[in-house]
């Protein structure tokens, strides 16, 4: 949003996913598979199998992804990005009924259940099933920058978006500001809900003073 249309973006905020701009030289699938943690987004590639899987039962699905890196809310078994098709699914190897996490659970837990209930998974499937033509629209903006202030929160026990990943951005990113959390996992706003408040409305308090607005729209 903030690369293709900055008209309509006063500052952007990111939460362990870093930016890189797309490389033309580079086949994107074909690289992705040099990193064996993407292993589960080749899993995602078939329709129907991980929708198969992950819709069997949807309170065991997200009671088993959306937990927190506490100690206390460690499963037996560790989700392991690594190897998804080789063991045949992203849940193998996990209890069948497993406690709800300490980050989702209750209400909320059952609001998220419902809804996934109705729409399934397939939509959020797709994403990564378009990962080809994504890449050709990102082409279209290789050598642009984001240009208005942006901030990017790094969480150290992200096992997926390392922060390590993030390296560079500022070479496309001039007026990016970095904030770290150590001891944080991948769902950053639901496990330290209080502290990255603390983080994004200082940096929003923060910004300098609206600037003119660019006059091209490309909608």
């Amino acid at each position: 949003m903030a690369l293709f249309y900055p008209e309509r973006v006063r500052a952007v905020a990111s939460l362990n996913t870093p930016y890189r701009p797309a490389d033309p030289a580079v086949d994107i699938v074909e690289k992705m598979k040099t990193y064996p943690t993407f292993d589960y987004q080749f899993y995602f590639q078939e329709p129907g199998v991980a929708e198969a899987e992950l819709e069997k039962d949807i309170g065991r699905t997200l009671k088993i992804l959306i937990r927190s890196t506490r100690r206390e809310d460690r499963l037996p078994f560790t989700l392991n990005f690594h190897g998804v098709r080789e063991r045949g699914g992203l849940l193998v190897g996990f209890p069948e009924d497993p406690p709800a996490s300490q980050i989702l659970h209750g209400p909320e837990l059952q609001y998220y259940i419902q809804r996934f209930e109705k729409s399934g998974f397939s939509g959020p499937l797709n994403w990564y099933r378009n990962m080809r033509p994504n890449w050709r629209w990102a082409l279209s903006a290789k050598d642009r920058k984001i240009t208005m202030p942006a901030l990017m929160v790094t969480a150290g026990k992200d096992v997926v978006l390392h922060p390590s990943m993030s390296r560079g951005m500022e070479e496309w990113i001039p007026q990016l500001r970095r904030e770290h959390m150590e001891e944080c996992g991948h769902w950053t706003q639901m496990e330290r809900p209080t502290a990255l408040n603390r983080i994004l409305v200082e940096w929003l308090e923060g910004l300098p003073p609206d600037a003119p607005l660019p006059k091209i729209c490309r909608l």
